[in-house]
């Protein structure tokens, strides 16, 4: 079974990196410090990195802790704001609509921000998955929209095209020369990973996978962890990383293509407005896009 980030963790997590201590993190949390200590150490068996380093005085993050907690602060965000609607609005209907994690801020916002100004008394669901569980909860039912890469068990027309870039830890040295390549790599079949296998071998070029995930999250602690070279979206790199390339020796990348598939639900007014509007020049164009996504372009 695939592993799930909860929000108890992560708000455990959170307190912790707030207090730099367990023991103020369990009061304020009304925990035992033991609590505390075990729901951090599951979640660092979850994403198996550690999070925190630990001294006699104080806790730093590590860096997959740092990355850990933009996400986190994220989705507490995020369920802030949906307890607060939920109490203010009786919804008549829901919309399921999944997205890979990378893409949830690059093309949503513009658009539901115009569907619940057309249909203020439906519901929106937003899921973050990996594509292939997006493509299963489609199949199955549990999803009526998903945004994600384009791949044989994701089908449709592209409305984004993404940049895919190598990225290695900016403390890492000399992995791109290491033979076989120590790679951190999304799930089999998915389009990243088809991208990079197919790039290393018509460069002839050895490779083996050091870490897998199917998040992009996932992979970007990896990455950071300083053993292995990564290819992710270019929106998705951040201060942590450098992106490398031809200069090491590495090929280039194909791009990643952004589209939507619809589920198997009903085609209801609603739906078919929120398809509109995620391919509408209007809603998803790049100037819609804050600055540190520049690295996806329209397709148009």
């Amino acid at each position: 079974m695939k592993k799930q980030l909860k929000s108890d963790q992560l708000r455990t997590f959170l307190a912790v990196a707030q207090q730099r201590n367990f023991t103020r993190a369990a009061h304020m949390l009304h925990l035992t410090q033991a609590a505390v200590s075990m729901q951090i150490r599951q979640l660092e068996l979850d994403i198996e990195a550690p999070l925190f380093v630990r001294s006699p005085r104080l806790l730093t993050l590590t860096p997959a802790g740092e990355t850990l907690q933009v996400y986190a602060e994220r989705i507490q965000e995020l369920h802030e704001q949906a307890w607060q609607a939920l109490s203010c609005v009786t919804y008549e209907r829901s919309l399921r609509i999944g997205t890979p994690d990378a893409y949830a801020s690059l093309v949503l916002p513009a658009a539901l921000r115009a569907f619940t100004f057309q249909f203020p008394t439906v519901q929106v669901e937003v899921v973050c998955l990996s594509t292939l569980e997006l493509g299963r909860r489609l199949e199955s039912g549990s999803l009526d929209l998903a945004v994600g890469t384009c791949c044989p068990q994701f089908p449709g027309p592209p409305i984004y095209s993404e940049e895919l870039v190598w990225v290695v830890a900016l403390s890492a040295t000399n992995l791109a020369a290491q033979r076989p390549l120590p790679l951190a790599m999304f799930e089999v079949a998915s389009a990243p990973r088809a991208h990079v296998v197919h790039a290393l071998e018509a460069a002839s070029i050895p490779y083996r996978c050091v870490y897998s995930s199917p998040d992009t999250m996932g992979i970007l602690a990896c990455a950071q962890a300083g053993n292995a070279i990564a290819a992710v979206p270019k929106q998705s790199v951040g201060g942590k990383l450098r992106i490398i390339g031809l200069q090491e020796g590495l090929p280039d990348l194909a791009p990643l293509e952004i589209t939507i598939a619809n589920g198997r639900t009903q085609n209801g007014p609603e739906k078919r407005a929120l398809m509109d509007l995620l391919t509408a020049p209007s809603i998803c164009r790049l100037d819609s896009i804050p600055s540190s996504y520049a690295g996806a372009s329209p397709l148009r």
